[in-house]
């Protein structure tokens, strides 16, 4: 008895442990595109709403929760339908690498959007969460399939809810500057992220996207994506900071800077055009929208 007891408590405790190793082997690839840019968003909040700080480890295990949930509940959605595709892009994920089957990774998808939604509820943030489920639907389903309802529509309105959501885990209503602030940095962040098709085209073939590169031919997207980084990237960036109302020294130095980034971005763009160069040609873009997110700090 006394050995059956142990040996269904080590089984526990591996079941658990599997399941933790398999969340992050779901979630990693995301880690500076979603899970950085939430955790930073909730700090950011935290300090520009002047919370007191014996809140604050409460307040952090729910930003983790909700963080942890919202990104599961994409990335599951997201692999399920996407098999072919990351046996080609990233075969170390979960299914491509046999370590959970398609139904297995379903029915972990349902357990994880109900108790995305009871969480949501909880914690005063479910039209956000909703809001995310309905994009969620729409990416993995038609709206993947087209670079603008993927990265214009679907990315843009994604990162309002992500924004949204950890700002108001801090505070029950957000304020008109600080909407204006996620509005133009989420429609930046969106309107960018065809860069980040460049380095998939070899799986996004295999899917039928018709994303940036694809439908345009990757000379061409690039030469698009190079005109674009130099000239409306850097003004969508620009309304985002000036949404605040701070023309301060600090602040015309902050916008030359950002349109030096955009340069070396744009640079990029043309100058290296290898799946892993492309990769972190995104990121560069990707660190400078987690980079900006405390920025409203300095604005007030």
């Amino acid at each position: 008895m006394i050995y059956l007891s142990w040996y269904q408590s080590l089984l526990t405790v591996n079941t658990l442990f599997f399941e933790l190793r398999l969340i992050w082997r779901f979630v990693r690839n995301d880690f500076w595109d979603t899970i950085v840019p939430c955790y930073t968003t909730f700090i950011t909040a935290w300090i520009y709403e002047n919370r007191h700080i014996q809140d604050f480890p409460l307040a952090f295990l729910m930003c983790t929760i909700y963080t942890m949930l919202y990104i599961l509940t994409f990335c599951v959605a997201n692999q399920v339908n996407s098999v072919e595709e990351d046996a080609i892009n990233k075969p170390d994920r979960p299914l491509p690498a046999g370590l959970v089957s398609r139904r297995g990774a379903i029915i972990r998808l349902l357990i994880y959007n109900a108790f995305f939604i009871i969480v949501a509820y909880l914690f005063n943030v479910l039209l956000f969460a909703i809001a995310w489920q309905v994009i969620t639907i729409i990416l993995c389903g038609w709206g993947s399939k087209h670079w603008v309802t993927k990265n214009l529509i679907c990315i843009s309105a994604g990162t309002v809810a992500l924004m949204g959501a950890e700002w108001q885990l801090t505070t029950p209503t957000i304020s008109h500057n600080v909407w204006q602030f996620i509005i133009f940095l989420s429609i930046w962040a969106g309107f960018g992220l065809p860069v980040q098709d460049l380095r998939d085209q070899v799986g996004d073939a295999v899917m039928h996207r018709k994303t940036l590169p694809l439908q345009f031919g990757d000379l061409l997207s690039r030469k698009m994506l190079f005109v674009y980084f130099l000239t409306v990237s850097p003004i969508l960036y620009y309304f985002a900071i000036v949404s605040q109302e701070n023309f301060s020294a600090w602040v015309i130095a902050l916008i030359v800077a950002q349109y030096i980034y955009h340069g070396v971005v744009a640079y990029r763009v043309m100058r290296f055009r290898t799946s892993k160069a492309d990769d972190k040609t995104y990121h560069y873009f990707v660190y400078l929208f987690i980079a900006t997110i405390p920025v409203i700090c300095f604005l007030k």
